[in-house]
């Protein structure tokens, strides 16, 4: 996912805050496209993913990103299965691997975001909509993910996750209250 202009780039708080609420309406596209009973027409789902706001860069932000995803999901899936020892996509709640694949699909695929900017967003996302223990799960994964795979974004500071007593290893802290596949 390139940009022309980097979302990263020193941005105003009115803009910070309209790309954070992009990122919001593509997670809650993501999840909502995990079940299939909901027609991509009903209007109840068009009004919860529409991100048409007044800030063009945004809905231009949203409309990249969504697509990147969609378009890269297996690799991205592929990563989050590496990254997250022990832990199947099945077993990841439905919020917290759409909260990894907008963090991951950032990191591995948009050169003008820095890895900083794509966890703390994630980050963000996740005090938002999960649960308390996966922020740190998702932080774990995030980081390694930039330090492995996007080397260019550092410099990187130890896996935060290792100041917490996981030993450095991201799959130790389950995510979600080890509640498996609903959310």
């Amino acid at each position: 996912m390139t940009s022309r202009e980097s979302p990263a780039a020193s941005l105003s708080p009115g803009r910070r805050r309209a790309l954070r609420a992009a990122r919001a309406k593509v997670l809650q596209r993501l999840f909502a496209d995990e079940y299939e009973t909901f027609s991509q027409e009903d209007p109840v789902l068009r009004a919860l993913i529409r991100w048409e706001g007044e800030d063009a860069m945004a809905n231009a932000f949203a409309d990249r990103l969504y697509a990147e995803i969609l378009f890269r999901r297996e690799e991205i899936d592929r990563r989050i299965e590496e990254l997250a020892r022990g832990w199947s996509l099945g077993r990841l709640t439905r919020i917290d691997r759409n909260i990894l694949r907008v963090g991951l699909c950032e990191i591995l695929f948009d050169p003008g975001i820095p890895f900083r900017v794509s966890v703390d967003e994630a980050l963000d996302l996740a005090h938002q909509f999960s649960e308390p223990e996966a922020v740190a799960f998702i932080n774990g994964i995030l980081h390694e993910a930039a330090v492995r795979y996007a080397p260019d974004k550092g410099p990187f500071a130890p896996a935060p996750s290792a100041a917490a007593g996981t030993s450095g290893r991201t799959g130790g802290v389950a995510p979600a209250s080890g509640r498996e596949g609903g959310s």
